[in-house]
């Protein structure tokens, strides 16, 4: 129970505390989490990622990074979309080094000139879509 506790404290200093998103991540039109399906599958995103639900097909990298799933806290919509836009800005915890970052920079493409706000708001639909609150496996 104390390491569920630590664990909720940690997140909400994290949250609280993360850098500012960027303009593009902010007041976005309302997403279309179905469009944002359609988005994540022709940026071949599944390329990294598994989704909580999906079947996509196997991605390259082994482990894939997890979305999605029982979180203490859902990620804000401005959150995702601050994720896909700045992927630098915090890492994915738990996964090799080498598979994430690159001399310090995510290894993730820079989506942020490719991305209009209606395609960024229906990807941070999707992705919210895909979360539940919950504890996370592993934490009981």
């Amino acid at each position: 129970m104390w390491r569920v506790c630590i664990v909720a404290v940690l997140t909400a200093v994290a949250v609280g505390c993360g850098d500012a998103p960027p303009p593009e991540a902010t007041n976005l039109p309302a997403g279309d989490a179905a469009a944002g399906r359609e988005a994540f599958v022709a940026l071949q995103c599944h390329a990294c990622h598994d989704v909580e639900g999906e079947s996509f097909p196997a991605p390259a990298i082994v482990p894939s990074i997890h979305l999605g799933g029982k979180r203490l806290l859902l990620p804000s919509t401005e959150r995702l979309a601050t994720d896909i836009l700045l992927p630098s800005s915090h890492f994915a915890v738990g996964y090799p080094a080498q598979q994430i970052a690159e001399s310090g920079r995510s290894r993730m493409p820079d989506y942020s000139k490719r991305l209009d706000k209606q395609t960024l708001a229906n990807l941070a639909a999707y992705l919210r879509s895909k979360y539940q609150r919950g504890v996370p496996t592993g934490m009981k």
